[in-house]
């Protein structure tokens, strides 16, 4: 009888099978590492378009820094120019405030029987210290400077009896808030 053995073909099955399943793990991994390596030059490539881009954009801040920095010196002087504009037209309005205020108060003032003794005005606050005949000038007087478009508050600070020249008259201090009217073009 023949006796084959079949322990080598087992053997050497399975050798081919390893060397098959090798083979597959190989090429697995090359295919891996092939991608790997790939997506790292992509990758790299692109840091490096990056990493021009930024020098670039660097080197053209550089070359326009002058620009920049004269941009920022004028728009200093800009500013610097619009707060003086501010101040001058603040002044203007200020000073034809007074005009205006010194006016008007003049104006309300009946002559015959009341008098200023000083009117000192300081930005929007006004402060008049007088004299009259009595109460009822006075109070037609507070009346009228309630009336004036200039005037927005006032306070009657102090009023007593003094005498002058031989008669009780009545010293006052008022104390005013003025602007300039709103609705108003002048």
């Amino acid at each position: 009888m023949i006796r084959i053995n079949l322990l080598p073909v087992r053997k050497i099955k399975q050798k081919a099978a390893a060397r098959q399943q090798l083979a597959t793990f190989s090429f697995v991994l090359l295919v891996v590492l092939t991608l790997l390596a790939v997506g790292g030059l992509i990758v790299n490539s692109r840091a490096s378009f990056l990493q021009d881009s930024i020098t670039q954009l660097e080197a053209d801040k550089k070359r326009h820094q002058k620009t920049l920095d004269e941009i920022a010196e004028l728009e200093k002087k800009k500013a610097a120019i619009e707060k003086q504009t501010e101040i001058i037209e603040n002044l203007k309005k200020t000073s034809a405030l007074t005009v205006r205020v010194l006016d008007d108060v003049a104006n309300i003032t009946p002559n015959e029987r009341m008098w200023l003794e000083s009117l000192d005005q300081s930005g929007s606050s006004l402060k008049l210290t007088g004299m009259a005949l009595d109460n009822q000038t006075l109070a037609e007087y507070l009346t009228d400077l309630k009336n004036s478009r200039y005037v927005t508050s006032f306070t009657l600070t102090s009023s007593a009896l003094a005498k002058y020249a031989g008669r009780n008259l009545t010293k006052f201090d008022v104390s005013c808030s003025v602007s300039m009217p709103a609705e108003s073009g002048e």
